[in-house]
């Protein structure tokens, strides 16, 4: 009997009850739609951090602030030391820190992130918004008109989060561009307000990594915080939040060793992979109970699958008794019970996953314009050929082993004992 002559009878039989197949069918079908969906909501999340992540800056580059600013220093309280400074100094960079940081040989394209204020913004229609912004420090954004802000030079740029468009006075993103709109700042020390004007080069697209901020240019930045320090001692004025800089080398090995001796001299280090870090674990944690959910369907499922083929052995004991004392060997009536589950298994799977994707093209179309407007690029449901064909493995595996049982009962019948089962 040849594996192709195996595998058509297997087919045969499996729908000899075509209520009880059809049954069991669908509980499978139901555990691969629910692990599909699943899975597919974490490949579309995740390839969206990525994009965003990679839009962002380079894999190496790091955002340094001192650990007293972030409450990352050691636990418990700290004894006070003279020679320390002042709370204020430990919590900003100074001169005397940033000589000391740039000479690290293992960090490169160190800049100093400037503490800075923007009271609002003002376009052609007079209204007043408050914006948050800030300078192009190592980062690229997702554009979706123009370019970047400039890194250098003296022009005054602004890249605008595309919420502003509207509520600005512009009609859509392609008017505003080229427009100045007025930006408007204040001194810390003598609360006096000073209107600045910013080009729009470009009009970014929502992300869910750094939200609806907005990007200006070195030069603007250093004009607000030059107001914003306007009248304050010049101590003060040499203080940074933190600075960004790039590994070297930046594999993984060297981001955390460069964090460790970062964090001996008292800094804590980010990489925009870590701040997208717990984003990826809730996903994933959510994710996991579904497909735990999942699991638990093909479980259940798996009895079908059982009681399916002990049915069908109780139901065929004399038509396997006959096969066998027609020397029909025990491993090939062991295989075509098997081939029959692997058929359930792959069937159900197939008909899940087809499923799945009819579901996850509706979800994304509701997505859209709905709860993920304004974030381009991403689809919320995907599919990769490489977790189709493991879905369907998997569950044709799980089938498998549901089978095994009645599959070595029907192997093991005596063939006089089943020719004489009435």
């Amino acid at each position: 009997m040849k594996f192709s002559d195996i595998l058509k009878s297997a087919n045969t039989n499996l729908w000899h009850n075509k209520g009880r197949t059809i049954l069991t069918v669908i509980a499978v079908m139901i555990g691969a739609l629910t692990i599909a969906i699943t899975v597919g909501i974490n490949n579309g999340v995740n390839n969206y951090v990525s994009k965003q992540v990679a839009n962002v800056g380079s894999k190496g580059l790091m955002e340094i602030v001192p650990a007293a600013a972030t409450g990352q220093q050691a636990d418990g309280p700290q004894k006070y030391e003279a020679n320390r400074g002042s709370a204020t100094d430990q919590q900003n960079i100074t001169p005397a820190k940033l000589k000391k940081l740039k000479a690290m040989k293992s960090l490169k394209d160190m800049q100093p992130v400037q503490d800075m204020s923007i009271d609002y913004v003002q376009g052609p229609n007079h209204s007043k918004y408050t914006i948050q912004a800030q300078p192009p420090v190592g980062i690229n954004v997702d554009l979706k008109r123009g370019r970047q802000a400039a890194k250098n030079g003296h022009s005054q740029e602004i890249v605008l989060a595309n919420e502003y468009i509207k509520a600005l006075g512009f009609k859509s993103a392609q008017q505003a561009l080229g427009k100045t709109i007025k930006v408007a700042a204040s001194s810390q020390a003598t609360n006096q307000r000073s209107i600045v004007t910013a080009k729009i080069v470009g009009i970014r697209n929502q992300s869910i990594i750094q939200g609806s901020q907005s990007i200006i240019s070195q030069a603007l930045a250093d004009r607000v915080s030059n107001i914003n320090q306007a009248g304050l001692p010049a101590k003060m004025k040499q203080n940074y939040y933190g600075v960004t800089a790039t590994v070297k080398n930046p594999t993984d090995a060297n981001i955390a060793k460069v964090k460790k001796q970062l964090a001996k001299q008292g800094y804590d280090a980010q990489t925009f992979q870590d701040q997208v870090g717990q984003l990826r674990q809730v996903v994933n944690a959510i994710t996991g109970v579904l497909i735990v959910f999942g699991a638990i369907a093909l479980l259940a499922a798996s009895f079908g699958v059982i009681n399916t083929l002990y049915m069908s052995v109780r139901d065929r004991t004399r038509e396997i008794g006959l096969m066998k004392a027609l020397g029909l060997s025990r491993g090939k009536v062991f295989l075509i019970f098997s081939c029959e589950s692997l058929l359930i298994g792959l069937i159900g799977s197939v008909l899940g996953i087809l499923l799945a994707a009819g579901i996850g093209q509706i979800l994304n179309q509701l997505a859209v314009t709905s709860f993920l407007k304004g974030l381009a690029g991403f689809t919320l449901v995907q599919f990769t050929l490489p977790s189709v064909v493991a879905i369907i493995v998997i569950i044709m595996l799980i089938a498998f082993l549901a089978g095994t049982l009645p599959a070595r009962r029907a192997a093991k019948l005596d063939p006089m004992t089943a020719l004489r089962y009435e």
